[in-house]
């Protein structure tokens, strides 16, 4: 068998334009976590939050290179049970002695991110000796790999632990073409390329684009023989924890938009990379910003209650005081712009259903409503929400906001879709939320209506605080608040069928 056709190895490139590549909803988020941490940091819902993000991360940068298969089941026991083989052979559906073994694999990856967050301490720049030393950890349980001759033949190897590769490791596409990665012989320099040119970046260059650029070019060369993609996740991560952020949790759901943003890298675009990885840090500090509701359940309540921590929250409550009133004044923004929105449709769908009624059926119509023209409304929709920030992963606190738009729409039957706004963890943290969903209003035979279909119209929530300006935060609210109206206008159809 021969090379057959190529596509040839290109250097590495530098860093694209970054101007172009800004992050205002990780930006703000980001500081502020940076405001709250000091009061959570120290507790043991927050360690357990931290475990629980590394036990992840280990199991599915495994997962994403087929390591080990199993369904998400699987891999929630282990991040809350911890990485026991027993699980795994139960659970995972192999022997006890393949089980062992992955586990002794996750074992390895859970000890890098361990290693990771102490390098971070340490402040020592990234270097080739420090990636060689991911490598060989990452391999400490893998002795063999295969490999590419030069006349294409597959064969086995002994894995280089930490060393880079001797034959090359070229990819063979469905097409037929091999994607070429860097040839052996030239992997030493190009390593000491990508090293030099991201510590010239570090200071200046956006941690997301730093991650997504380490992490693609480092792909680009394909060092080791095997092992790569999860040393790259584990260099996307080492960017992230130096920014004061969270692991890189790169999930199997994601692996196809992972892959799709990697091969659009090639093409010279970061901009999907970039955005994949925001999104996950993103939720991360959601996830971090929400603690303090399991902290005050906890074990360690006795430590939240202590007068140290009351001191902090009072001193955070009065200088937070002008900063939440403008998340508030944000919020009210947002209503107004789908009060607007929500009328436009309501108006239109209403003009075209009103000639459809059928003879001695009530009118086919369509309204808009709002909460805050009727203040006795403000508490509809409690099971609506709550179920809706449940299944989307999130707390929902209507103590600290609670206003609602709803666009009903009334055939043989009344379909409502609603977007609630409201705090999002416990307290008053300065970050609010949107939540949408549809259900519909069924009849039932004793009089009245029940609640039915009841299903999330966005598969994420719209989040915003104080540190964003209202500019970023609607640009960002039109996209999704479109992209909403879509799932639920689509879900509408469905029932109608």
């Amino acid at each position: 068998m021969g090379w057959g056709a190529q596509m040839a190895y290109t250097a590495i490139s530098n860093f694209p334009d970054v101007s172009k590549l800004t992050f205002p909803e990780l930006d703000a988020l980001a500081n502020v976590w940076a405001e709250r941490r000091a009061e959570l940091e120290g507790t043991g819902a927050y360690f357990d939050f931290l475990r629980k993000l590394q036990r992840e991360w280990a199991i599915e940068t495994g997962i994403i290179e087929r390591l080990y298969v199993w369904d998400r089941g699987v891999t929630q026991q282990l991040i809350e049970q911890g990485i026991e083989a027993s699980i795994i052979a139960h659970h995972g559906g192999v022997s006890q002695e393949k089980a062992a073994h992955i586990q002794a694999i996750i074992g390895d990856q859970l000890s890098i991110v361990d290693g990771l967050f102490a390098y971070v301490k340490g402040q020592e720049p990234l270097s080739e000796h420090f990636i060689r030393g991911l490598h060989a950890k990452f391999t400490a349980n893998q002795d063999t790999t295969e490999a590419m001759t030069r006349d294409g033949q597959i064969i086995e190897v002994r894995l280089l632990k930490g060393e880079y590769k001797k034959q090359p490791n070229n990819p063979k596409r469905t097409d037929g073409t091999l994607h070429e990665y860097c040839p052996p012989e030239l992997t030493g320099d190009e390593m000491q390329r990508l090293v030099q040119m991201y510590r010239e970046a570090e200071e200046h260059v956006h941690p997301v684009v730093r991650s997504a650029w380490l992490h693609h070019r480092f792909t680009e060369i394909h060092p080791f023989q095997d092992g790569n993609g999860r040393v790259a996740r584990a260099l996307a991560t080492l960017v992230f924890l130096r920014a004061g952020m969270f692991p890189l949790v790169i999930r199997e759901a994601d692996r196809e938009e992972y892959i799709s943003a990697l091969e659009k890298a090639d093409s010279g675009d970061l901009t999907p990379l970039c955005a994949l990885f925001a999104r996950r840090q993103r939720d991360a500090i959601l996830k971090a910003l929400g603690l303090e509701q399991q902290v005050q359940q906890s074990q360690y309540a006795d430590q939240i209650i202590a007068s140290a921590v009351t001191v902090l929250k009072d001193r955070f409550a009065r200088e937070a005081a002008p900063l939440l009133s403008k998340v508030q004044d944000y919020a009210a923004h947002l209503e107004n712009i789908s009060q607007k929105r929500f009328e436009q449709l309501a108006k239109q769908l209403d003009a075209r259903l009103r000639p459809l009624t059928p003879l001695g059926h009530r009118h086919y119509h369509a309204y808009s409503s709002r909460s805050s023209a009727e203040p006795d409304t403000r508490r509809y929709f409690y099971h609506q929400i709550v179920s809706t920030a449940k299944r989307v992963g999130y707390f929902a606190n209507l103590e600290t906001r609670r206003e609602w738009v709803r666009l009903s729409i009334l055939t043989d039957q009344t379909f409502d879709y609603v977007l609630s706004v409201h705090g999002l963890g416990s307290g008053d943290s300065g970050v609010l939320a949107v939540s949408a969903f549809s259900y519909i209003r069924a009849p039932k035979e004793e009089g009245g209506s029940e609640i039915a279909n009841l299903h999330p119209a966005s598969p994420d929530l719209f989040q915003f605080n104080y540190a964003e300006p209202l500019e970023s935060i609607v640009k960002r609210f039109e996209e999704w608040i479109e992209s909403s109206i879509a799932i639920a206008l689509a879900e509408w159809k469905r029932t109608i069928q």
